[in-house]
């Protein structure tokens, strides 16, 4: 009787609070551009780009999804990785396929990747994203902004 109550009590709270969660979108203003190297090979890692820096988002955030946007028709598909950490020390949380193909018939759609689980970020740690796609030898990529929530629970 005693887990079955904490688990109707943990449920009811999450329900009467989920109101206080707010959903903050980083960087603020436009986008980072996630792009490859033109001179990389298909499935090769691009640089970090900075996201956000340290002491910017709240303590505790959880990484809930990427929204990310096209601005050339190009198809492909890849793998995006999302990191904490400093400047040449990042370490990934997250690594999450992308289907880009959904882009080739219109520029300049912006699609919503949300991630199965949250992932929970302890501290303010500055974020940075690389990608890698299935082609090679092409600048192409996306300017991309990570959705963070806050007050959960």
């Amino acid at each position: 009787m005693g887990s079955l109550k904490n688990e109707v009590d943990q449920i009811f709270l999450a329900q009467v609070e989920s109101g206080n969660i707010r959903y903050n979108m980083y960087p603020v203003g436009a986008g980072v551009a996630a792009v490859s190297d033109a001179g990389a090979a298909a499935w090769a890692w691009s640089a970090y780009v900075e996201i956000v820096a340290a002491a910017v988002i709240p303590n505790p955030g959880w990484l809930t999804g990427v929204f990310m946007h096209l601005p050339v028709v190009e198809a492909f598909y890849g793998d995006y990785a999302i990191a904490i950490g400093a400047l040449g020390a990042e370490a990934d949380v997250a690594e999450v396929p992308f289907g880009e193909e959904l882009f080739a018939v219109v520029e300049g759609q912006t699609v919503f990747v949300p991630l199965a689980y949250p992932i929970r970020i302890n501290g303010t740690p500055r974020m940075a994203v690389r990608l890698r796609k299935n082609t090679a030898a092409s600048v192409a990529g996306c300017t991309m902004k990570i959705q963070i929530a806050s007050a959960v629970g």
